[in-house]
């Protein structure tokens, strides 16, 4: 598998700590990408919780921050989830390269992902945390 390279001019989206868990997102599959077959389970488990704890958060900000029409979003993440869950069990089933082979279809995954829906999310939070300056008048 090439890297997932991190790219700030395409995959920063000004949202914090949301592109902080993105770019250790990117890490986590380029580590399991390039496991050995001993390495593999351990990176593929690191990957699993992190997208645990990563599309939680991103759930909670859905509601915090009122985004319209959520069911796609986590959909998105339900489906990598099952394909997490799937490598899992077929490597604990001695298939070997099961996660690394993921790895490829993560990367994609990302790209599409992360500057659709994590973009509108990303949007939505600024927007609702922005200060409303109504009413002020400008300053000469």
């Amino acid at each position: 598998m090439s890297k997932l390279v991190w790219q700030n001019s395409r995959h920063a989206l000004q949202a914090g700590a949301m592109d902080g868990a993105h770019r250790e997102f990117v890490v986590l599959i380029n580590q399991l990408a390039e496991a050995s077959d001993q390495e593999e389970l351990h990176h593929l488990n690191r990957l699993q919780a992190h997208c645990e704890d990563h599309f939680a958060q991103e759930a909670r900000w859905m509601q915090l921050f009122s985004l319209p029409n959520p069911e796609k979003h986590l959909r998105d993440h339900d489906e990598v989830m099952a394909l997490l869950r799937q490598a899992h069990e077929d490597l604990r089933g001695g298939k070997a390269g099961s996660g690394r082979e993921l790895t490829e279809t993560l990367a994609r995954w990302f790209e599409r992902h992360s500057t659709t829906l994590d973009a509108a999310l990303a949007f939505q939070m600024q927007q609702t945390s922005q200060p409303k300056c109504v009413g002020i008048a400008a300053v000469g």
